[in-house]
């Protein structure tokens, strides 16, 4: 046989070895696969087959309160009847009236007490229903803010001022005061108002003037 021949056959055999280890590695690995697998199915088989048994809970015993028995006697004629009582409470609301009579607006530069020009009124209490209070009402300034302004009810007819009508106010804007309550004679009467300011030749300012009734 000559060389390359020689060559032909060890090459073939050479692969024959080769297919032959490569077949026999396969069927190795197919094994080994195999049998891991029947044991993880097996495994799987007697978890599931695993009874776990659970002791029940004893029962529980309940008791109930029995109601007594009433030891009162049925009425007479064996039916009950219930009567409901409503009170009923009337709330009697009488409004109050207010009545305002104007008496005007002026201004006096006296520091005593003046009467300020034109503010007169005429009031017959006789004519009004039962008077719960009457109050003087007014807005007071001094002029340019100086000093403090003053001001007051007047009975013309009796000459008598009324001191609770007093109201007064340093505010240079003006601001509406109102005077406690004033205590008027019965009758037809004529009243003014009287004002001053705590400065000499700083005028004190009266504007809107009134008096108001609250009726009961």
């Amino acid at each position: 046989m000559d060389e390359g021949s020689s060559k032909s056959i060890l090459t073939k055999i050479g692969l024959a070895v080769l297919v032959i280890a490569l077949l026999d590695l396969f069927f190795l690995n197919y094994l080994t696969f195999k049998n891991q697998k029947e044991s993880q199915e097996s495994q799987v088989i007697e978890e599931d087959s695993r009874v776990i048994v659970e002791p029940s809970p004893p029962p529980i015993e309940v008791t109930e309160d029995q109601p007594e028995p009433s030891s009162a006697p049925p009425p007479a004629g064996g039916t009950t009847e219930t009567k409901t009582i409503v009170e009923k409470e009337t709330v009697v609301q009488t409004a109050q009236k207010e009545i305002f009579i104007p008496i005007g607006s002026g201004s006096v530069q006296k520091k005593d007490w003046t009467d300020v020009p034109g503010l007169e009124v005429t009031i017959d209490t006789t004519k009004y229903s039962v008077i719960e209070s009457i109050v003087f009402e007014a807005t007071v300034w001094p002029e340019g803010g100086n000093g403090r302004a003053y001001a007051r009810l007047i009975n013309i007819s009796d000459s008598n001022p009324f001191v609770e009508s007093q109201i007064s106010s340093a505010s240079n804007t003006g601001e509406l005061k109102t005077s406690g309550s004033i205590p008027f004679p019965s009758g037809s009467k004529k009243y003014g108002v009287q004002a001053k300011s705590d400065i000499e030749n700083f005028g004190a300012h009266v504007e809107n003037a009134r008096i108001k009734i609250t009726l009961k």
